[in-house]
């Protein structure tokens, strides 16, 4: 390697760790929070029965990448999923977690940090859930966000048939 791509390897990786450790303070409350904690979350609804909850989670403040996958994980649906999500097969539940009723989530997905969850639901109870923590490698190629995001919740939904 030669000094400039190492230069340029040590830059990202002072600006991934200075967005980490941001997050890290955002999610543990170290961080004032802004006292505009706006309807942007819409309340989660019930579980669905025989269905796929898709879950973006998100803070009171929000980066300009928590912002950009919120909008690929929404373009995702729209593009990949639209039929379903019209029959109510796959939902998209927008939650902040830094709101009380939504600081469960922390627990029951193990979060570490912002990131999208899918979940199965049957009968109204949760039979399954896979956190998409890779999202964060992929938030700068939509493309590859939502073809990552589109493999999961297809995976996630064939074996909730089989």
């Amino acid at each position: 390697m030669n000094a400039k791509t190492i230069v340029r390897f040590l830059l990202l990786s002072v600006v991934c760790l200075g967005v980490v450790l941001a997050g890290y303070q955002q999610f543990t409350g170290k961080l004032t929070a802004s006292e505009n904690t706006a309807n942007d979350s819409v309340n989660v609804k019930q579980q669905l029965k025989d269905g796929i909850n898709v879950y973006y989670f998100h803070g009171n403040q929000r980066c300009t990448t928590c912002v950009r996958m919120e909008g690929f994980t929404k373009d995702t649906l729209n593009q990949y999923f639209s039929q379903q999500v019209n029959d109510g097969k796959v939902q998209l539940n927008i939650v902040n977690v830094d709101l009380n009723e939504n600081q469960h989530f922390i627990d029951d997905y193990q979060l570490i940090f912002r990131t999208v969850v899918i979940a199965n639901a049957k009968d109204g109870v949760e039979t399954d859930w896979r956190r998409l923590d890779r999202i964060w490698e992929l938030a700068n190629d939509e493309a590859a966000y939502q073809a990552y995001l589109a493999e999961e919740i297809g995976s996630m939904m064939k074996h909730s048939h089989g």
